[in-house]
């Protein structure tokens, strides 16, 4: 009789979703997978690395299994000593071996697994998951599309509701939505050259080269000074502390008197900015 012990670990789902985690050292970021909808190979949502499923356990997940390995390690090893003295003793007349019973296994507390910004179902190939933040890819077949922006614009303007800080959460939401943009046009470079995707002439010098497209078709003047106001306003307070400098009077002139003044963020500049950039990926998905 073989002496391997072997034996099955169960990670707990919450409604079916298990949790995940990048094995890119320079991501290592959360997000759940629902059990159906896992691939012997998955994509970081975030950094759209590829991984073996194996690669993606949590740190909490690793914890728990080798406590657990530990505990049924233990009991093992402890009934078969007991087996062991049994046998030794059963034969010696003056000796008694007396067991002290079966090993009581410690209770290992399940990993606790983290909530989530947005639930999401792509639309190619049907795979549930959950993110944290911002996000860009599928996780199961890493399609983009413009369910992927409309989701990521749910999670800002809500992180932008749940805080107290309106200004600073604005500056966020400047970053993440200029930066949302960056990302899917980075995904489409597959030229080998480089292009400045925070620049919307940059990117739409980049869409008129690669694939003949447009960036700016069906974009009134009124929307364009919108999206080019609100890229210049997250331009400065990256660069430039929020002041409005000549380089951002010479894309939006429009705000001359505002010249080495502080850019005022709000919301419902956002909001329309939001509008006018999902026009304008959907020119060139």
């Amino acid at each position: 009789m073989s002496n391997l012990l072997s034996f099955k670990i169960s990670i707990p789902s919450e409604d079916g979703f298990v949790g995940r985690e990048c094995n890119n050292p320079n991501c290592k970021r959360y997000f759940k997978i629902h059990q159906e909808s896992f691939n012997d190979d998955m994509y970081c949502p975030y950094c759209g690395g590829l991984f073996n499923k194996n690669e993606l356990w949590t740190q909490d997940q690793l914890s728990f299994a080798k406590a657990k390995v530990i505990e049924e390690g233990t009991a093992h090893i402890m009934g078969k000593m007991n087996e062991i003295f049994k046998d030794a003793f059963r034969s010696t007349k003056n000796v008694t071996y007396k067991s002290s019973g079966p090993y009581q296994k410690k209770y290992v507390s399940p990993p606790v697994e983290k909530k989530m910004d947005a639930e999401i179902q792509c639309s190619n190939c049907n795979a549930k998951f959950q993110v944290y933040g911002t996000f860009g890819y599928c996780p199961c077949c890493k399609y983009d599309n413009i369910l992927i922006y409309d989701t990521n614009i749910t999670i800002i303007l809500q992180e932008i509701d749940s805080t107290s800080d309106k200004n600073r959460a604005l500056r966020h939401a400047y970053n993440d939505l200029v930066s949302t943009f960056e990302n899917f046009c980075k995904k489409k470079n597959t030229t080998g050259k480089s292009y400045n995707f925070q620049n919307l002439d940059s990117a739409a010098d980049f869409f008129k080269t690669a694939f003949s497209k447009n960036l700016f078709a069906n974009i009134s003047n009124s929307e364009n000074e919108v999206i080019k106001r609100f890229f210049q306003k997250r331009h400065v307070y990256q660069h430039n502390h929020g002041v409005i400098d000549q380089k951002y009077i010479s894309i939006v002139p429009a705000d001359t008197a505002q010249l080495n003044t502080t850019a005022t963020l709000d919301l419902n500049e956002l909001k329309d900015a939001t509008v006018v950039l999902r026009k304008i990926l959907l020119n060139v998905i």
